[in-house]
């Protein structure tokens, strides 16, 4: 493979299960996000979309359709993989008698969730941030909190588990670029948007820090308008829909100085920004370096009305590591390791700390 411009340095996994055991491990991973890293939570709700059916999850353990809206691991699945703790359990799905035995971290991420809170009143179509954060709280509270005899071991407990949050994305497809179901575009141009998704981040995450939460990893909003789905909707001349790229790119520039300043403010706090849209440009431009052939079509059959999901029980691509997109939304298992790789113990993607790093800091 050559050296990307980035500089990345993806180890293999023997080096990287050497790393493992030299690094101080987390003790736990709590998980935030949409459907990047959504684990099964949203097969318990009553509205939304679900990836509980084939072909999702061929390449899961057992061919398994968990939840997870990609073949196989997602980011999240690999982070806590590589840190030695078992697969972080989705909140919603766990059982009552499970949720008082965990101690290794929840995953409270669904798909389609947004930053801004869904409207009062509606069936819930997924878990918002704001209440993906309330669910976090009451794990705490109700079951975490017993596995501890003082508040000062279960706050260091806290302050050296690793949080992950993956999200924003939805705020954008679900919202910003569908102006015929929304008037959001039309009331906030992109730099204003992006104000108000920072914002309403930034005190997500400082409601988690006041739970006792230290250790951030928090991801940029990747390419959006390179999405198969954003490509057949927009249908823009060149490869990827440069004004959706524009529009997501301030959010990120944005995201960059809000971290910035939360890391200044929020005593003993550490925010390590994933910069994982830096991957995607590279591969997308030198897909044969990474062994992807295919970068525009997904690797199953999507669905007739339009979501952008794989069929029900249809048979995918056999190729799926060479596939970069899974279905119309959501990159392959491959796509995931590079990045989970690149922000475990590369340089660059994750900055200014990797998650080795993360672990490792008092």
């Amino acid at each position: 493979m050559e050296r990307s411009s980035m500089h990345l340095v993806f180890l293999s996994t023997l080096q990287c299960l050497f790393l493992y055991t030299i690094a101080s491990r987390a003790p736990a991973l709590y998980i935030f996000g949409d459907s990047v890293v959504d684990s099964g939570n949203n097969n318990h709700l009553r509205e939304g979309i679900k990836a509980n059916h084939p072909p999702y999850g061929i390449d899961f353990p057992n061919g398994v359709a968990s939840g997870r809206f990609t073949n196989g691991y997602t980011i999240a699945d690999f982070f806590g993989k590589w840190l030695g703790l078992p697969l972080t359990p989705p909140y919603y799905s766990t059982d009552e008698s499970v949720r008082h035995k965990t101690i290794k971290g929840f995953n409270y991420a669904s798909g389609s969730a947004r930053i801004l809170p869904e409207r009062e009143g509606t069936f819930a179509r997924s878990l918002d941030l704001k209440k993906q954060v309330k669910l976090f709280e009451e794990s705490i509270q109700r079951y975490v909190r017993l596995h501890f005899e003082s508040k000062d071991e279960l706050h260091k407990y806290l302050s050296k588990s690793i949080f992950l949050v993956i999200v924003g994305s939805d705020d954008y497809l679900d919202n910003y670029l569908q102006p015929k179901r929304y008037n959001s575009s039309k009331l906030r141009r992109s730099d204003k948007l992006a104000e108000v998704l920072t914002r309403e981040l930034a005190l997500r995450l400082k409601e988690l820090y006041n739970i006792g939460a230290r250790k951030f990893i928090v991801s940029e909003i990747n390419e959006l308008g390179c999405l198969p789905y954003v490509i057949n909707v927009v249908k823009p001349k060149t490869r990827c829909a440069r004004n959706v790229n524009n529009a997501v790119s301030i959010f990120n520039r944005k995201l960059g100085v809000q971290l910035h300043s939360l890391s200044s403010t929020l005593k003993g706090s550490t925010f390590v920004t994933a910069k994982f849209t830096g991957l995607w440009e590279e591969i997308l431009k030198h897909p044969k370096n990474y062994g992807i052939k295919e970068t525009r079509k997904p690797c199953c059959a999507s669905h007739e009305d339009k979501s952008g999901q794989c069929k029900k029980d249809t048979k995918p691509c056999g190729t799926r590591n060479s596939h970069f997109f899974w279905d119309l939304w959501h990159p392959s298992e491959k796509i995931y390791k590079l990045a989970a790789k690149g922000c475990f113990n590369g340089t660059g993607m994750c900055t200014p700390l990797n998650v080795v790093q993360l672990a490792k800091k008092h």
